[in-house]
């Protein structure tokens, strides 16, 4: 399992710089794209707490669903990661978690399916 993980963090990115080279983007507006949402999701991504997983990770093992707030904080974290990731579709759902309406949608889906699924 891990080293699907570590396949899908190299070819992602990788495949998603080349989309944007294809784009018709030079490297330089390329690199500077990347560096930009990279430094915007690496705030996002530390106003979070990365124990925020283990909390809700727990959480739902025994049998509680998730807090509206700790899922909301979840996506947020997410976001930033994909924010982080370099390339055109991992900015776009990145930025997408980090636009309020959006992710108060994503926030009632995914209490929704965890209810329904894992509880």
């Amino acid at each position: 399992m891990v080293w699907i993980l570590g396949i899908l963090l190299l070819m992602v990115p990788s495949l998603e710089l080349w989309l944007l080279v294809r784009m018709g983007y030079s490297w330089t507006v390329t690199a500077v794209w990347c560096a930009a949402t990279a430094a915007v999701g690496w705030r996002f991504a530390r106003q979070e707490n990365l124990s925020l997983w283990t909390e809700l990770e727990s959480g739902v093992q025994n049998g509680h669903l998730p807090t509206t707030e700790g899922v909301d904080m979840m996506l947020v974290l997410l976001g930033g990661w994909g924010l982080i990731v370099p390339g055109l579709v991992t900015d776009l759902a990145g930025g997408a978690l980090l636009v309020p309406p959006l992710r108060r949608v994503m926030t009632d889906i995914v209490r929704n399916t965890i209810r329904d699924n894992y509880l």
